[in-house]
């Protein structure tokens, strides 16, 4: 008998751990790696690795579209669709994979072939056409809530991934045997998940192309899809428009930094993913807690992350050196101006599933459309004058930029106005304090005490209007009958 018709009960908590080890083991390996290639290969290794990752990446999202959270949709509802489902969106995962590869082909050819980004780009897409079908066995197991078979399958790649750069690394292999391990662990993870889907769920046989059914899935996939492109491409802004102004070294050097937003993104996002069916009960139920719930988790959040991210700030030449080496901690003062981006991302991942709750579309997706241009234009703007500062602080401004929409749009609920309207006085004011602080003190203020002043700022003003974290709101956080 199929897994999808013998009813097993729901295991919220060991499926919420499952899936957060899972996506965290798999994210751990792929920051392995970048520090594999910083401490062996140096920063212009790591400044090829990280610009080949972040295009591919991108990529990665063109064959995915939004088809496994259609696909985790329709058969958590009706697991008797499984065979239409599946196989349909596969005839489309096929024609997508296909226009994605002449973009590789045609976007590859327009570098040297002796290029480094040029090899490490072609590994790395063939890691994600391999990524790309594994996903869709996950959203089987999403849907069906046995995510204990995707942490199987992450620590099979992580595994892999980590045994094969160990072995590399002893035989004195080059960059892109060494990368390549990515695509082995991968490669695994794959067979993994189909040997799985095949033994226990049973899609069966391909079947026809369906015209109506392909024509349904496009239309409640494609929105998903840009907003997932819209999310990366504002992670990634920076690295693809220094990578046209400055060298590899310079860029390796930009990435050491850049990886700190990035994780603290991938962090937020999978905290929501655990808490958004209980979050979409609240925004969509009216719940009398809905405002208490929200505010208690960006308060708790922003409160942590400030403080992270003044640590951060203070201990970046430690931080870079114990993670990359000593070669780039020359990028401490990239780092302190990243610092401030670090509890903006955390918020800005809150607000954004908080409208998925609700069912907001036309806001999340016009703000990060508004968020992609603005960080698209300043970095052009301020990179060729400062470099990696200038992008640095771009991504600053952007951030910032989508934190004053998301608030914005919340004055517009009255269930939720209360929560906007602090957090917007907490934001406006210590960005308007310290730019005049940085005017009247302008002869002897650092990038260090600028950057220090404002997260002190935040976390001070969070305080003052919001109170500190009492017990009621992490009992809040995690009811389960909410």
């Amino acid at each position: 008998m199929s897994v999808l018709s013998q009813g097993y009960p729901r295991r919220v908590v060991i499926n919420g751990a499952a899936i957060f080890c899972g996506e965290a083991i798999a994210r751990l390996a792929t920051f392995l790696m970048a520090v594999v290639v910083a401490r062996r290969f140096g920063p212009v290794a790591l400044g090829e690795y990280g610009y080949a990752l972040a295009l591919a990446s991108i990529l990665l999202l063109v064959p995915d579209m939004g088809l496994h959270l259609f696909m985790v949709r329709e058969l958590s509802t009706d697991p008797r669709q499984l065979h239409e489902v599946f196989w349909n969106v596969h005839w489309l995962k096929l024609i997508l994979t296909a226009a994605m590869v002449l973009c590789v082909l045609f976007y590859g050819s327009l570098w040297s072939p002796g290029s480094g980004r040029r090899i490490l780009f072609f590994v790395l897409v063939v890691r994600l056409l391999l990524q790309t079908y594994s996903q869709a066995s996950m959203a089987v197991f999403k849907a069906c809530e046995r995510m204990h078979f995707i942490a199987l399958q992450q620590c099979v790649n992580s595994a892999t991934v980590i045994v094969w750069a160990c072995i590399a690394l002893a035989m004195h292999a080059s960059l892109p045997i060494v990368v390549m391990g990515l695509v082995a662990g991968q490669l695994m993870e794959t067979l993994l998940g189909w040997r799985i889907l095949d033994t226990y769920f049973r899609p069966g046989p391909p079947c026809k192309w369906n015209r109506r059914a392909v024509n349904t899935i496009l239309a409640a996939s494609v929105p998903i899809g840009l907003t997932a492109i819209f999310q990366a491409f504002n992670q990634r802004i920076d690295i693809f428009v220094l990578g046209h102004y400055v060298s590899d070294q310079v860029l390796g050097e930009f990435q050491a930094a850049a990886w700190f937003p990035v994780g603290t993104f991938l962090v937020a996002s999978l905290l929501m993913a655990a808490v958004l069916p209980k979050l979409s009960r609240l925004c969509g139920g009216h719940s009398p807690y809905e405002n208490a719930y929200i505010r208690s988790l960006v308060k708790n959040g922003m409160l942590l992350m400030g403080l992270g991210g003044l640590f951060v700030g203070f201990s970046a030449p430690a931080l870079l050196r114990l993670f990359f080496g000593k070669d780039l901690a020359s990028s401490a003062d990239t780092l302190r101006l990243l610092a401030p981006v670090l509890p903006l991302i955390f918020l800005n991942t809150v607000l954004f599933y908080v409208f998925v709750a609700a069912g907001r579309r036309a806001v999340y997706l016009g703000t990060l459309g508004v968020g992609a241009m603005t960080g698209t234009v300043l970095c052009i703007w301020l990179t060729p004058a400062y470099g990696p500062a200038g992008c640095a602080v771009a991504d600053g401004v952007r951030e910032l930029v989508i934190s004053a929409i998301y608030l914005v749009c919340f004055l517009r609920s009255e269930r939720i106005r209360t929560t906007g309207t602090a957090f917007l006085k907490v934001l406006g004011g210590a960005t308007l304090l310290t730019v005049i602080g940085m005017r009247l003190a302008a002869p002897i203020y650092s990038t260090e005490r600028l950057v220090a002043t404002w997260m002190i700022l935040v976390v001070a003003g969070t305080i003052y209007l919001l109170g500190l974290p009492s017990r009621r709101e992490w009992r809040l956080l995690t009811d389960d009958n909410l």
